[in-house]
């Protein structure tokens, strides 16, 4: 358990999407009951501006893109943005004077880690996958600690700290003993005798998952009788949901949303789980204990197949490259999975032994003893001039 300690400042930075962004609410959420300030700086009118919001963090932004991946004309102007998002991020953290600052990566992290960097402010980075992402790899450079969410093979600077925690979830995630499966199957309009899949391809969704399963759908709802719970992403919802069969709205089958505020819920009462491999989704279905069929994004360095494999080569999750997906081999893995009791208890033994359900707690406790054992920031930096 954490120890008490008086009243510290700390930082909050990552987003960009809702997997960089949720474990700084996790730990945010500790935080501020053992009484620190909380300050969330990152970019304007992107997801984490609304969750630190909706979580009572002060959010503090300013306007940055990602690295340009291919190229393009915005690639000449990048440097620039990035300086006056650094720029920003160093006339926020003069005001705040934080104890410490901590990343949990993504784009739009860098500018307050190299903000922090070049004030000589202390600071934790967090790596979620298995692989190190880009902004982690750029701004690791004089990290008091760099705390992992898996087993990684990358070799980090010799003089920093590395220590594997796990991801740090929200809470909804461990206290999992008093969901009840009658009334969440009755919130959602669902049998809690039957058979149910959470198909979920992050929170902006997956259009090769959805695509794959708007094939199958007729089959899992009407001829396998299984019920479905589908998140399909914000952007993809409408235009997703005019393609459903009318014979299968009329079941009570399926059940599809954007995106699901609790999906501790959906992964409770499901037998199995369809989704990409992020990082957090990873972690929340070994926390979860649900056997999986992964479906990584095959970009962006693939990181995603990295996060599964362990899962996968224990025997916990089966994985389907996106290359090789086929309507036909998804409705036929599901079958004879969701027909197998044997292999899903067996499944669900294993990814659950993989489960790190303390990774906020200790993560936060590490951040608190890194305040305490700096025994003082050089208040000047504050007052110096960009």
């Amino acid at each position: 358990m954490l120890k008490d300690q008086t009243c510290k400042k700390v930082v909050l930075c990552g987003g960009g999407t809702g997997g960089h962004i949720f474990p700084s609410i996790a730990i945010g959420e500790i935080l501020k009951k053992k009484g620190c300030d909380l300050y969330y700086i990152g970019v304007n009118g992107k997801p984490e501006e609304d969750l630190a919001d909706e979580h009572g963090i002060d959010f503090y932004g300013y306007e940055f893109s990602g690295f340009p991946r291919k190229f393009k004309k915005e690639l000449f102007s990048w440097p620039f943005n990035l300086l006056k998002a650094v720029s920003k991020a160093k006339l926020y953290l003069k005001h705040f004077k934080p104890d410490i600052i901590f990343g949990t990566g993504g784009y739009s992290a860098a500018p307050v880690i190299i903000a922090a960097q070049r004030l000589g402010i202390p600071f934790i980075i967090h790596n979620l996958d298995v692989r190190i992402g880009l902004a982690n790899q750029f701004c690791s450079n004089g990290a008091k600690l760099i705390t992992l969410g898996f087993e990684s093979s990358h070799e980090y600077p010799k003089n920093i700290t590395t220590k594997v925690t796990g991801n740090p979830v929200r809470e909804r995630f461990i206290k999992t003993d008093k969901l009840n499966k009658k009334k969440i199957c009755k919130e959602f309009g669902l049998s809690p005798d039957k058979k149910t899949i959470f198909v979920v391809g992050g929170s902006q969704g997956a259009n090769a998952i959805n695509e794959a399963i708007l094939e199958i759908i007729k089959d899992l709802v009407l001829t396998y009788d299984i019920q479905v719970i589908h998140q399909t992403g914000e952007p993809k919802h409408e235009a997703l949901i005019k393609r459903i069969p009318a014979k299968v709205e009329q079941t009570n089958n399926y059940v599809a949303r954007p995106f699901y505020e609790n999906p501790e819920e959906c992964f409770f009462i499901s037998d199995l789980v369809i989704a990409r491999s992020g990082a957090m989704t990873t972690t929340e279905i070994s926390l979860m204990g649900n056997p999986a069929i992964f479906i990584p994004y095959p970009f962006a360095g693939n990181h995603q197949e990295a996060n599964a494999m362990h899962l996968v080569d224990s025997g916990g999750a089966i994985l389907i490259r996106q290359k090789d997906l086929r309507p036909k081999l998804l409705l036929n893995t599901i079958t004879e999975l969701i027909t197998d009791e044997k292999k899903l208890d067996k499944m669900a033994t294993i990814t659950k032994s993989f489960a790190k359900p303390n990774a906020a707690y200790e993560i936060a406790d590490l951040i608190l003893s890194n305040i305490e054992s700096n025994t003082s920031i050089d208040k000047e930096i504050f007052s110096t001039t960009l």
